[in-house]
Parts: structure tokens; C-alpha cells; sequence
């Protein structure tokens, strides 16, 4: 049995950059994740924490299931960050969610399932410090002073040595959710590869690219240890785009030492399973993604057909003013606006070759761009704008410094 404690936890996407000539930085990361309210109180909000991260640098959200979203910076002095506040649950006829022991999902059950709730955010360029999840009371105040007991891994990408491949390495260890060290959680992985980059909305159950069979089984079961950092590095084969996990955690019930220690023997003896008694209920399930290259919407080509043309144009035109739609997201900020318009314009003509970047093309970027009329474009615009108003009546993107 691998007895190496594997580090990464959430549904995390990592992107290296596609303008770099070589690989050399992380274009990006997603979290997406499934949790229950396994507090003793009613859950009427949530609240995720991203500190380290101004608010440029979230690209968007997962759709959940409150009636209002807040986006704002905070300042606390030598810490400052991002924070995303869900109120008003509003799903499946409840209006809040009830205490509920956790049961295992595939990561995303908690779309369309109630009782649970899925979350989801993406930031480009920069990488959270920490990030913490919290529930919500209905007066907004964090139900209990912890955040939810869901790891978050930290990513460090490292170019190839000599010949061989990158590395991509992950490091996390559990949340403190007692005033002590850290709780020890179990954990399941499973892993597959794929030869393009993926995006936040394909990792859905049912969809081909997440693991999810027996034959896709990493790790059976290990033991994250509380309070330890543990990192795993992942050499990225010839030819594959992206690397993708899903995660299991469970709680640990076995005993510990006086300093919080778990004293398992599954820590000394080569075990399929935890031994009995030690198995708590489940805690979250979290997908993990890790892309060397940026999707090739970044680079025009809306409908990813390999060629940047005017068949991308109607896509961008068929979305403008979205927020959920990311096809035609060429500039990873969340919303479809006339920044994507000059994305696509500026690739006109390119055929994308097989690593994602511009290759020669019948027609020159540029040359014959399909330009919408001035009146359309006054629609357009007026469209956008009325887009954004609808979303600011629910969503606030500001700053509280």
C-alpha cells in the first residue's frame, strides 16, 4: 500500500500560462466542492474567505442556491482578502439548511440535491494564502468561530529538469476546526489524465472526465495526519494537458495521543480499510484539476473548433452580458463583455495547433473581422449594461477596506 499522504483536497483547477514560452507559472486555480451542514444550527448563508487575493483577481463563482451574493475586499490590518457572502437559501422550498450528517457524494451531487450545497470559485494569476469556508446564521453572523472542516491545497508548479518532465506539487494540511491541533480526516483518491485542458463546469458527475470508477482508485485509504504539511508531486506525461482528482474525506474517530496525535494502527500496519470504529461520516468530496495550458477561449476560439472565426463571433454575440456562461470568457473575468470581443478580434484567422497557441492560417488575424454594426453595437451595449444592473441588484462587487 502507498503509505505517502497525498496533499491535494478541492475541486482545484491549475492553469500554466500559454504566453510564456515555457512553462514556467500557474495561469490559475478552481475550487469546487460539495459540504453538508453538519453544524448543530440552521444554515442560512455562507461565507467563503480568500485571503491573500484582491478582488481582480476572482474570475467567478459557482451558481449556488442563495437569492443574494456579495463580492468585497477586506483589510484587517496586515491580513487583506477576498470575501464571498451567500444569504437568503432559497432551494427545494427550504429557506435555510438543517443540521445533517454528511454522506458521500461524487463532488457534485450538491447541485441539484437539497440538504447539501455545492460551491465553487476560480481566481486567475494569483493564489489564495488560505482560504476558509463558513456557514451562515440569519443574521449573517459565522455560525460556530471555525470554518468548515474542508482542506485546501496550496500548488507549486516546477519546471522540467534535465530533460524530464514538470512537476506539479500540492501542499495541504486539515483545518483547524477545534481551538488545538487539527483534526485527523480520512481520505479516498481517484485520478485520471486527459490530453486538453478541462474547465470548472466539466467537473460534474456523469461527465467522462471525472474519475469515478473502481479502475480510476489512486488512493484506497490514507490517514492526513492533523497538524502535519504533506505534499504530493505528480511528473506530467508526454502529451497530457491535465491531471484530475477527486477527493473523499471522512472524519477520523480513532483514538490520539496527548498531543492530538492519531495513534491508528493503521498508521503501522498495511491495512485495506480504517479498522473499525475509526471511520467517521463524511465531510466533504472535492475535485482537483491541474491544467499546463490555458483553455483556447483565451485565445479567441469560443466554440473550440480550432480556428478563431466568425462562428466564435456568435457565440460571444449569443452570451454577451453573462455571468454563468464561459465559452466565450476570453479574458477569464467572469462575465462575457467587449473585452472578449477584442480577444476573439485580435485572433481572427489564427488555427489553433494542438498545444493551444496561434498557428498559420488561410487568413490573416485581423484581415476581414466581421464588425457588428454601430446600431447593433449601441444594443449591444445597452444589453450589457442592463445585464450587469439585473446581477448588481443581487450581486455586490465592491470594496470594504
Amino acid at each position: 500500500m502507498n503509505r505517502k499522504l497525498l496533499a491535494p483536497s478541492l475541486a482545484l483547477l491549475v492553469a500554466v500560462s500559454m504566453a510564456l514560452p515555457v512553462r514556467a507559472s500557474i495561469y490559475g486555480t478552481m475550487s469546487n466542492f460539495d459540504v453538508f451542514n453538519e453544524t448543530e444550527f440552521e444554515a442560512h448563508g455562507a461565507e467563503i474567505e480568500l485571503e491573500g487575493i484582491h478582488l481582480e483577481d476572482l474570475s467567478r463563482t459557482f451558481p449556488s442556491h442563495f437569492d443574494s451574493k456579495s463580492v468585497v475586499e477586506y483589510n484587517d490590518g496586515a491580513v487583506f482578502g477576498t470575501r464571498i457572502t451567500y444569504t437568503g437559501y432559497n432551494f427545494g422550498g427550504a429557506s435555510f439548511l438543517s443540521p445533517t450528517v454528511g454522506q458521500s457524494t461524487n463532488g457534485h451531487t450538491c447541485v441539484n440535491t437539497p440538504g447539501c450545497e455545492h460551491f465553487g470559485f476560480s481566481v486567475v494569476g494569483t493564489q489564495p494564502t488560505a482560504a476558509r469556508y463558513y456557514w451562515l446564521d440569519a443574521n449573517g453572523d459565522h455560525v460556530g468561530s471555525m470554518p468548515m472542516g474542508v482542506p485546501t491545497p496550496t500548488w507549486t508548479y516546477i519546471p522540467p529538469v534535465g530533460g524530464g518532465a514538470p512537476v506539479l506539487r500540492a501542499e495541504v494540511e486539515p483545518v483547524e476546526v477545534e481551538a488545538q491541533k487539527p483534526d485527523s480526516v480520512w481520505m479516498k483518491v481517484f485520478k485520471t489524465e486527459i490530453e486538453r485542458p478541462v474547465e470548472l463546469m466539466e467537473l460534474m458527475s456523469g461527465n467522462a472526465v471525472v474519475p469515478e470508477d473502481a479502475a480510476e482508485t489512486e488512493t484506497e485509504w490514507e490517514l492526513l495526519e492533523g497538524g502535519k504539511m504533506d505534499q504530493a508531486e505528480d511528473d506530467v506525461p508526454d502529451g497530457k494537458k491535465a491531471v484530475i482528482r477527486r477527493y473523499e474525506f471522512y472524519e477520523y474517530t480513532g483514538p490520539y495521543d496527548n498531543e492530538h496525535e492519531p495513534t491508528s494502527i493503521f498508521l503501522d500496519q498495511d491495512l485495506n480499510e480504517p479498522p473499525e470504529g475509526e471511520l467517521g461520516q463524511f465531510i466533504s468530496s472535492n475535485m482537483v484539476a491541474a491544467n499546463l495550458e490555458a483553455p483556447v477561449r483565451t485565445q479567441g476560439d469560443y466554440n473550440g473548433d480550432g480556428v478563431v472565426d466568425a462562428a466564435d463571433y456568435t457565440v460571444w454575440r449569443d452570451h454577451l452580458g453573462s455571468e454563468i456562461e464561459y465559452h466565450a470568457d476570453g479574458d477569464d473575468n467572469g462575465r462575457i463583455d467587449m473585452d472578449d470581443y477584442h480577444v476573439w478580434r485580435n485572433g481572427f484567422g489564427h488555427v489553433l495547433n494542438q498545444g493551444g497557441g496561434p498557428g498559420p492560417g488561410g487568413v490573416g488575424a485581423g484581415a476581414g473581422v466581421p464588425e457588428p454594426a454601430s446600431g447593433g453595437l449601441a444594443l449591444l451595449g445597452v444589453a450589457v449594461l442592463l445585464g450587469f444592473g439585473v446581477r448588481r441588484r443581487s450581486v455586490n462587487r465592491g470594496s470594504q477596506i
